[in-house]
Formats: structure tokens, C-alpha cells, sequence
């Protein structure tokens, strides 16, 4: 048997969680208490109530980000149990207080920061792809707002008041934002399946200042659409380069350690959009499919497998 510590929410942490345990990648969870989400433990029909307990009907735990505490390393080491973390250098502490057996990273920056094995995150089954053809509507998924409002969804807001072209701008955020009167956007507020949140549009815009692994990217990707982010590292080593937002340089941010933050400038967000506005995208699109396949679940869950 295999255990991990997971939140249970409708987060970014909280779907990759999910997914790990769906494909069996893990096979019990403890669920941590999260402070201001709507939990869902129906989501671990097979969970336990303490880490005591966990750990002893386990042979291995697996943490997503943080162990939330991070004694449970050395207790499952007294124990015997191994210990797999899937670090996100943006928020996992470094140096680590405790090192587990084995450091995962979904991108090169945690390689870089933990000398990290680095895995691709698998994108999720329920992500289908679909053909998009000319830019015209835009999509962006403010979500719960992003630490420190890596989302960019503040500066695209600001960006449209330069924006000439007649767009349809759809944001989607899980909290409220500050509006701003414009005829071209249509609001949503609340959680949204993402099977169905990636359907909608022709080009995903996330002028993002940070983050390595980015599932938002990564999914609307596969789904599909021309993904308009920022031009910033590591983000530009995977995704098609020509429709990505210019930066002006970086500034140092601090979560759980230093890193770079990417300064965005809302007038270059506005000029990328004009500049694609009704263009064929078909290209981009495929080329999401292709991406899409080499990283599902179906092609990587092996390699997790055999970690």
C-alpha cells in the first residue's frame, strides 16, 4: 500500500493530488485540513484519520508541495516507510528541513533549486483536445488569485483598456475580483469542471509572472488552445514561443524561498493580443494534441510506476 498527505480541494494542489490517487499512483490518503476551501473527502473513499495510522498500513508516502509537516519525513523514516516529494519551488522551503528519499520536479526549476529528479505532471484524463482555428475569443482562468497575483489577472484587466481589437474576453475566477465596465468580457465566478472551462475559446491568456510546473498552461494546452503567456522561464522551453507575451525582466519574489518573478507590462499584453487577434491558430493547436499525448497519464503513469 501507498499513502500521501493531500488536500482535498478544488486548488491547483488539491486536483493534482486527486489525480495521482485516480491513476493508483497512491492508494490511501490523510487528508489535511484546509483553512478556507470547501473540502472534499469523497474524493478518498479509502482514506485514514491520523499519520500514525498511515503509516502503518504503508510502505511508502507520497507529499505534494509540502508534507504540511515536516517531522513526518523522519517518522515514516523510524518506520521504514519511504518518502517521495513532488517539490514546486516556488513554495516548497529550501533548503529543505528534512530531505525525503526521493525529490520529484515537474520542471527544470526544481531540478535547479532540489536537485530534483525531473518528471513531467501528467495532464488529466478528463482534458480533451479540440480544435481551435482563429484567435477571436480569449479564455483566462483567474482561479483563487494566484500568490501574489502570479496569474496576471490584475495587468490583463489593465491591458484592456489598451486592447483595440474586438475580442471576447471570458474570465473565470473561484474569488471576487474587481470588475471593470467592458462590453468584450463576460465574467464567471465559482468552481467550473475543466473539462468544460477549456472548451471555451480559441486562446488561453495567462500573462503569469511565476511558477514551474504550471498545470493551467499545461492543460489548456492539451485542450487545445493557443496559450498567450508570459515569455518567461521555464514555461518558454516547452510551450510554442511566438504567441508569448514580452517581459520586462524579473524582480525577486519571496513564498518559502527567493526566486524570480516576471514583470509584466500591461500595454505588451495588449499589443500581443491585437497582433493575433483573428489569426489562424490552427497550427497551435495541434501542436497542443501532440503535447497533450506525450504527457497523459497513459504515457507517463509508468515512469511514476517505476519511481
Amino acid at each position: 500500500m501507498k499513502g500521501a498527505v493531500v488536500f482535498a480541494v478544488e486548488s491547483g494542489l488539491g486536483r493534482q493530488a486527486k489525480q495521482f490517487y485516480d491513476h493508483g499512483i497512491f492508494d490511501i490518503a490523510l487528508i489535511q485540513k484546509h483553512s478556507s476551501y470547501i473540502e472534499h473527502p469523497e474524493w478518498y473513499p479509502n482514506r485514514v484519520s491520523s499519520y500514525d495510522e498511515l503509516l502503518e498500513k504503508v510502505t511508502e508516502v507520497w507529499f505534494f508541495e509540502t508534507p504540511f509537516d515536516w517531522t513526518y519525513i523522519t517518522r515514516a523514516r523510524a518506520k521504514g516507510v519511504k518518502t517521495i516529494l513532488v517539490a514546486m519551488y516556488e513554495c516548497t522551503r529550501n533548503p529543505l528541513p528534512y530531505y525525503p528519499d526521493v525529490i520529484l520536479g515537474g520542471s527544470v526549476l526544481e531540478t535547479e533549486f532540489f536537485n530534483a529528479k525531473h518528471i513531467n505532471v501528467p495532464v488529466p484524463d478528463e482534458i480533451m483536445w479540440k480544435q481551435r482555428k482563429h484567435a477571436r475569443v480569449f479564455l483566462h482562468n483567474a482561479g483563487h488569485g494566484g500568490l501574489g497575483g502570479r496569474n496576471g489577472t490584475k495587468e490583463l484587466l489593465e491591458a484592456m483598456q489598451y486592447v483595440k481589437s474586438p475580442i471576447k474576453l471570458f474570465i473565470r475566477s473561484q474569488n471576487p475580483i474587481k470588475k471593470i465596465d467592458d462590453p468584450r468580457i463576460d465574467y464567471f465566478f465559482g468552481d467550473m469542471p475543466y473539462d468544460q472551462l477549456f472548451k471555451i475559446g480559441d486562446v488561453f491568456i495567462y500573462p503569469d509572472k511565476f511558477g514551474g510546473s504550471c498545470l493551467p498552461l499545461q492543460e489548456a494546452f492539451a485542450s487545445g488552445l493557443m496559450v498567450m503567456a508570459s515569455n518567461r522561464h521555464p514555461s518558454n522551453t516547452w510551450l510554442p514561443n511566438e504567441p508569448l507575451i514580452p517581459i520586462k525582466g524579473y524582480k525577486k519574489e519571496r513564498i518559502s524561498s527567493e526566486f524570480d518573478s516576471a514583470i509584466v507590462d500591461p500595454k505588451d499584453i495588449a499589443k500581443t493580443i491585437d497582433e493575433w487577434y483573428d489569426k489562424d491558430i490552427s497550427k497551435f493547436s495541434k501542436l497542443g494534441k501532440e503535447w497533450g499525448t506525450l504527457n497523459s497519464w497513459e504515457t507517463l503513469k509508468k515512469e511514476y510506476e517505476n519511481i
